[in-house]
């Protein structure tokens, strides 16, 4: 019980010390000492604070030109029909058709396009509206480059660049999908077109 009290005694006279030393030598205008200024006030420049190091004055540069983020790979395509067609003669799928990569763009296939296109590809979706629900019918692709269909005639690059940027009343998945997630279901849109499911 002694050592206890001893404890107790010990640590309130050692804050009471550290009190008094914090209130000591504060005249005037200064405050006293401070613990760790640098926690209070940041050495560095905020990110969107003036800058005078740069010419520009402003603390987060721009990136340097030609620069891209790691693991992205450009598409170098613009969003014209001479960029579609010529996607389309220059894009192959670079993913491997696989059980697992088909199942992966079936997936992603139900949940970015089923509701347009349909689950067989036939435009039958649940939208049901003028502009929106006049979606291409490919299911007419069981039999291949039979009867014309224009989503019939898309090949993977033109696929590709459709869902990357769109296509008529179809707005762009760009921002939704990866490019590998798009490949995975231009390699399901395929299976659609051959009557696979």
């Amino acid at each position: 019980m002694k050592k206890v009290t001893k404890i107790v005694s010990l640590t309130l006279a050692t804050f009471a010390a550290s009190f008094m030393l914090q209130s000591c030598g504060a005249e005037g205008d200064h405050p006293g000492f401070e613990y760790m200024p640098n926690m209070y006030r940041s050495a560095s420049y905020e990110t969107y604070s003036e800058n005078p190091v740069f010419e520009n004055g402003i603390t987060a540069q721009l990136s340097v030109e030609g620069t891209i983020p790691r693991g992205f790979t450009p598409f170098e395509y613009d969003n014209t029909l001479e960029d579609f067609l010529r996607a389309g003669k220059e894009l192959s799928n670079p993913l491997s058709l696989d059980a697992k990569t088909l199942a992966e763009g079936k997936e992603l296939y139900g949940i970015f396009c089923t509701h347009c296109h349909g689950a067989k590809g036939d435009g039958k979706g649940s939208i049901k509206h003028p502009v929106y629900g006049a979606v291409p019918d490919y299911a007419d692709a069981i039999a291949p480059r039979r009867s014309g269909s224009t989503m019939n005639e898309m090949n993977d690059g033109q696929i590709f660049h459709t869902i990357t940027f769109g296509l008529n009343a179809m707005g762009p998945h760009a921002s939704q999908l990866t490019q590998k997630e798009r490949w995975k279901i231009v390699q399901y849109v395929h299976e659609l077109q051959q009557g696979s499911n």
